[in-house]
């Protein structure tokens, strides 16, 4: 293991029942006093270094809060990935008019409401969390191409913040429950893969007479239009869409270029009757951290210019499907067995396959259902995974 973190970091770490190492650490950045919390898995890094997931509280809450309740660490043991939960700094903004103190990351949600008197003197929370995972990569071996940022409400805004001015650091981000802050939009230099989850019964984004966020049809689109639109035109995209459907899921894929722009993918998904919270596993129907997680992963190839083909080809069609979807296999050449496993939008493993000596599946709608799956296929050093829908 490094020693670089040993230079501005008081690190205490204990070890869990499950093997993982947790490390509370301490930082000076910017004259402040930063603390996160590092767990780093019981086995050994993967090929190409561990991939590090940065999981980002809301406003009033904290890193041991989310390490607590958000189900990440949990993933990152089975998974074998890094996770970090870091604690925001306190400050003064208002919030539907009124004066509030409290923890907030720096984005929009801040300095676009600004409180009365001295003008305060704002860090860079962008500059710590780029400073902060550097750190973690000078001390044990990363993949510097999967590192990815989670968020919720006001960490949800800072990780849409990232991806506008962290995207030479992070290659995807993905929240629950906050927008990108109109302070914050503009042009990316990397744009970066951006998913975006809300609850129809999120009261921070309910306005009158609405007593709801609108479910039916394709409204929401209307009522978000202002938001929505800004993120497009952040991320390069035009308003066309793929809809997927599922019957507690509104989900709006957009990827098409606008012209002269090399656009980046937009996912916003509405959930039906989820409040203001970090879907998990342990509060709702949806278990936002495995979803986001095999977004991550669908977005980069593993870093590793040793291993070729670590991105195995994976090929769905027809795709959306009423029926039956056929699974072309490429590049999994390898002799030994090719493990398939479907899961559903709420996170669940829906069928597992295992395959010896084929180059295709059939998989049916009467075995899983309808709605939006994701497969994760894996051979030896090989994965692929891809998303695909049943009407």
């Amino acid at each position: 293991m490094k020693i670089a973190l040993q230079i501005i970091i008081i690190a205490f770490h204990l070890l869990n029942l499950n093997g993982q190492v947790r490390y509370d650490l301490q930082m000076m950045v910017e004259g402040r006093l930063r603390e996160t919390i590092v767990v780093i898995p019981s086995k050994a890094p993967p090929t190409g270094g561990y991939p590090i997931v940065v999981m980002l509280h809301g406003t009033s809450q904290d890193g041991p809060q989310f390490y607590d309740i958000s189900g990440w660490k949990e993933l990152g043991e089975e998974e074998n990935f890094i996770t970090v939960f870091p604690t925001s700094l306190r400050w003064c903004y208002l919030d539907d008019g009124i004066e509030e103190i409290s923890r907030r990351w720096v984005n929009g949600n801040v300095t676009d409401n600004p409180c009365s008197g001295t003008p305060q003197n704002y860090v860079s929370d962008v500059h710590f969390l780029k400073l902060l995972v550097q750190k973690i990569a000078d001390t044990f071996q990363v993949n510097k191409a999967m590192i990815f940022a989670s968020g919720f409400s006001n960490g949800s805004a800072m990780v849409q913040k990232l991806a506008m001015d962290a995207g030479d650091v992070f290659a995807a981000c993905a929240g629950s429950g906050g927008f990108l802050p109109m302070g914050d939009s503009t042009k990316p230099l990397n744009r970066i893969p951006v998913w975006l989850m809300l609850g129809t019964n999120d009261d921070r984004h309910i306005r009158p007479p609405y007593t709801e966020i609108p479910f039916g049809g394709d409204s929401l689109l209307a009522y978000f239009k202002g938001p929505l639109n800004r993120l497009l035109v952040c991320q390069g995209l035009t308003e066309n869409y793929t809809k997927f459907e599922t019957s507690i899921t509104h989900s709006y894929e957009f990827s098409e270029s606008q012209p002269g722009e090399e656009g980046m993918l937009f996912r916003f998904t509405l959930i039906q009757d989820m409040f203001h919270i970090y879907p998990t596993e342990f509060n709702s129907r949806i278990n936002a951290p495995r979803l986001f997680w095999e977004f991550f992963k669908n977005s980069v190839a593993v870093a590793n210019s040793s291993l070729n083909n670590t991105k195995a080809e994976v090929r769905i069609y027809p795709n959306p499907s009423n029926d039956i979807v056929t699974v072309d296999l490429k590049n999994f050449t390898e002799a030994k067995p090719i493990y398939i496993l479907v899961f559903n939008s709420v996170g669940i493993c829906t069928a597992s396959k295992k395959l010896i000596n084929q180059t295709h599946v059939n998989i049916s709608k009467n075995e899983i259902g309808t709605g939006l799956f994701i497969l994760q296929i894996s051979q030896g050093s090989k994965f692929g995974t891809q998303t695909f829908c049943f009407n």
